[in-house]
C-alpha cells in the first residue's frame, strides 16, 4: 500500500493535487497537511512512501526544504518531489536529491506519469512485485503466479481471484489488491481489476460500458467507460 504526504498551504491547489493522485494506479493513502511541522510530525511517524512539498508556505517557520531535509535525514526510502511556482529552489533542493521539481501550473500527465514510475519502483523494492502473488484463504497461505490470473472482481464483499484452472476468494479489497499488482494489470471497474495479457476482445455494450473477454476463458469482465480512456493508453501506438 502506497502512502503519500501531500504539503500544500493553499487549499485550491491541495485538493487538486489530491483529486490526480487518485487517478494514479497504486496510491492507496494520501495524507494532505498546510503546515511544515505538521509535515515532519506525520512523516516521522508514519514513513510515507513519497513525499509530495510546496516550498514557499505563508507565515510558516519551516518551508518545504526544510521538511525534505528532516524527511531525508531519518526516512532514507521516501521518494520527495517538489511542487512549486518557483523555479529559483531548484539548486538548493539538490542536498536533498528529489526524485522530481515541477513546477506550477501541473502538466496533469506528466505529473501522474512521474508519480506512476515512483509508484512502480516502490513496488520492485518493497519485492511487492515478483512472480508470485501470496494470500491468506481461511488458514492457508496460497502462492499464486501472477501469470496465472486472468482477473479479479469483487462479489458480495468479496475478491474473487480468476485463474484457468480455479477461482479463489479472498476478503481483502481491491483498492489493497491494485496496489500490490504489477503493470501487466488494470483497475477497468471498480469491480474488476484484469490482467491486460489475458484479454481476446473488448466490446461495447448497450450502456456505454464495456465487457472484456479472455484467451480460453469463458468468463467476462465489465469495464466502466469512466476507466476506459486509461485502458486505450496501453493499446494505442
Amino acid at each position: 500500500m502506497i502512502k503519500v504526504l501531500l504539503l500544500e498551504d493553499e487549499e485550491y491547489n491541495r485538493e487538486f493535487l489530491k483529486q490526480i493522485l487518485k487517478e494514479v494506479v497504486g496510491i492507496a493513502e494520501i495524507f494532505d497537511v498546510q503546515s511544515g511541522k505538521e509535515a515532519i510530525d506525520w512523516a516521522l511517524e508514519n514513513h510515507p512512501h513519497i513525499a509530495l512539498l510546496d516550498i514557499e508556505l505563508t507565515n510558516q517557520k519551516e518551508n518545504g526544504l526544510d521538511v525534505a531535509r528532516a524527511i531525508s535525514q531519518s526516512l532514507k526510502d521516501t521518494y520527495i518531489v517538489f511542487v512549486t511556482g518557483y523555479s529559483k529552489y531548484a539548486v538548493d533542493s539538490f542536498d536533498v536529491h528529489p526524485y522530481g521539481y515541477i513546477l506550477k501550473p501541473i502538466k496533469i500527465p506528466k505529473f501522474q506519469e512521474l508519480i506512476a514510475e515512483i509508484v512502480y519502483k516502490i513496488k520492485h523494492q518493497n519485492q511487492l512485485i515478483s512472480d508470485v502473488f501470496t494470500v491468506r484463504i481461511k488458514n492457508e497461505m496460497l502462492h499464486i503466479n501472477y501469470k496465472d490470473i486472468i482477473f479479479i472482481e469483487v462479489e458480495n464483499h468479496k475478491s474473487i481471484i480468476h485463474t484457468k484452472g480455479a477461482t479463489w476468494e479472498m476478503r481483502k479489497g481491491l483498492d489493497e489488491i491494485e496496489g500490490m499488482l504489477g503493470p501487466d494489470f488494470l483497475r477497468v471497474h471498480r469491480s474488476f481489476i484484469v490482467n491486460l495479457t489475458k484479454i481476446k476482445k473488448t466490446k461495447e455494450t448497450y450502456d456505454r460500458s464495456y465487457e472484456i473477454e479472455f484467451m480460453n476463458y469463458s468468463k467476462t469482465a465489465l469495464m466502466s467507460r469512466y476507466y476506459y480512456p486509461k485502458y486505450r493508453e496501453h493499446f494505442e501506438p
